[in-house]
């Protein structure tokens, strides 16, 4: 008796080690689901510059270098020279069918303003004319027209354009304010309208002009330096 019921006993625990694996690969013997293993297509991904996931410290907000000055200083030897007759600064008149807003004195003997190259910013020192300009006798503005006209004279003087883009916002905004609020006529409106900057290169001076349009008006800027 004893040796059966020892038999029956060691049956019985081989049956239960046969069974608990296939029980935990099913879930459970009560139809629970287990426990998903962790797998590579849930785990975090690292970011792709290899920081790691670990968060920033507080007070810190990761952010990308910016450029308030060309990061490629700009050559004035990459513009050909012009010897095209200009005439008296400013050079330049706007087109027929505009006209310039009433602006009291127009160009400044000496002032300080930014061109935009694409890149970043050229200070330019030197006279500076600054206006706005709007259609004439009541006619509609057309930005495309005026854009056309300016282009024509201007690379027709041997003018060359350096870009036709938006300035970025922190750009924008590093141009200091007292700078911003007395050339604002000329500006335009910078902060949502692209920038078209030309300069012609004289044997003894740079010809800087900026024009920036949206579809009411525009602004443009002028200044020469020497030497």
């Amino acid at each position: 008796m004893t040796f059966h019921r020892l038999t029956r006993a060691t049956r019985a625990l081989a049956v239960t080690a046969l069974l608990v694996p296939a029980a935990v690969a099913c879930g459970g013997t009560d139809g629970a689901d287990a426990p998903a293993a962790p797998s590579a297509t849930t785990a975090p991904a690292a970011p792709a510059d290899g920081r790691g996931t670990d968060p920033p410290q507080e007070g810190t907000t990761p952010s990308a270098p910016t450029a308030t000055e060309s990061s490629t200083p700009f050559a004035p030897e990459s513009v050909p020279v012009s010897d095209a007759p200009l005439g008296d600064f400013p050079y330049f008149s706007v087109p027929e069918g505009f006209e310039n807003s009433e602006t009291p004195s127009p160009i400044v003997p000496s002032g300080r303003v930014p061109f935009w190259t694409g890149d970043g910013l050229e200070w330019v020192e030197g006279k500076v004319y600054r206006s706005s300009i709007q259609a004439a006798g009541g006619k509609e503005f057309s930005a495309p027209e005026l854009l056309a006209a300016v282009e024509s004279a201007v690379t027709g003087s041997g003018g060359v354009r350096l870009t036709d883009s938006r300035i970025p916002a922190d750009v924008t905004d590093s141009i200091p304010r007292d700078v911003r609020v007395e050339y604002v006529d000329g500006f335009g409106d910078i902060y949502n309208n692209p920038v078209r900057t030309y300069v012609i290169r004289r044997p003894d001076r740079l010809i800087w002009i900026h024009l920036c349009s949206d579809s009411a008006g525009a602004g443009w800027l002028m200044a020469e330096t020497t030497g």
